[in-house]
């Protein structure tokens, strides 16, 4: 199947590219000029040059993978969510549909609704519009996905959970903050998030391609296993080679901070990532593992060595 990609120089893209050339298909990635190099080193597909609001949908494609996203807005350099995440899945859309392409894959988000955090809205909107345009589509919506940045291109600094959480808190002088509600410090670090290798969300979502059964469908996408803020802090310290103090941090103090600061780059994290950080992340995927036969690699400091490297 001849498949056209949108979003194939990111996090997840890179894995689901390898995986769509070992199921046997053809890639057509968009690629922004510049970002050739964050493509998996042995690529055998096709790129094309241009980027979501210009550019021309190659002829003979079979059906589209998005996977366009964001996970900080910075309005001051004119990226928004609702650019990104919305308008883009727009364009790619109206540009699939014109063409005659019948199949739509969308990654998405778990806790993806309409009242949200402008992450979370926008990408509800990108599912709502996706699912109007007369799409045979699927739609993943994974959890925490977690894995080597740096594969299959070799580039690091792509933007993955548990390499965030090194740089941007275990290897800073300062103890790890345990956002909680209230007064209530028993609470500290208790929300859970559910895990899954990216190399595992990568095959289902390829496999589908391919799999009638799950046109029209939605996902939850996950690991099998929840662990609480606290528990991600410890394995992930651990993977690194590293111990880690954790301070409680009530949220509403590290929301206050963040709304102030969180326009600067530098500073680790936004007013919208804190609420849905406390919101937690879990969601039943049992469906999503069972359909598409696939058993998860655990959360383990053993499958994050990645992290003793140089990020």
């Amino acid at each position: 199947m001849r498949v056209f990609v949108s979003g194939g120089t990111g996090f997840v893209g890179g894995y689901v590219l390898d995986e769509l050339i070992r199921q046997g298909h053809e890639p057509v990635v968009l690629v922004r000029p510049g970002s050739e190099h964050k493509l998996p080193k042995d690529f055998h597909g096709e790129a094309i040059k241009g980027d979501a609001f210009d550019f021309d949908m190659p002829r003979g494609c079979d059906a589209v993978i998005h996977m366009i996203g964001l996970l900080r807005q910075f309005r001051w350099k004119g990226i928004t969510f609702e650019r990104v995440q919305f308008q883009a899945a727009k364009m790619v859309a109206d540009a699939a549909r014109e063409a005659g392409i019948e199949r739509f894959i969308l990654q998405s988000a778990n806790g993806v609704k309409p009242e949200g955090t402008a992450y979370q809205a926008t990408k509800y909107l990108a599912e709502e519009y996706v699912k109007s345009k007369g799409f045979d589509w699927t739609i993943f919506r994974p959890s925490i996905l977690f894995g080597n940045p740096g594969y299959p291109s070799g580039v690091v600094g792509k933007p993955e959970f548990c390499s965030m959480i090194f740089n941007k808190m275990i290897r800073l002088p300062l103890p790890a903050p345990l956002f909680h509600h209230g007064l209530n410090l028993m609470k500290a670090g208790r929300f859970r998030l559910q895990p899954l290798h990216v190399s595992d969300a990568a095959k289902g979502l390829v496999a589908s391609l391919t799999n009638e059964g799950s046109v029209k469908k939605s996902y939850a996408v996950s690991g099998t296993q929840e662990f609480t803020w606290h528990e991600i802090i410890d394995i992930v310290a651990e993977a690194g080679g590293k111990k880690k103090w954790k301070l409680p941090a009530p949220g509403w103090g590290v929301k206050l901070v963040a709304s102030l600061l969180g326009w600067i780059p530098a500073f680790p994290i936004s007013r919208d990532q804190v609420t849905m950080l406390m919101e937690g992340n879990t969601c039943d995927s049992s469906e999503f593992l069972s359909e598409f036969q696939i058993t998860p690699l655990p959360f383990t400091p053993e499958n994050l060595t990645y992290l003793k490297s140089d990020l």
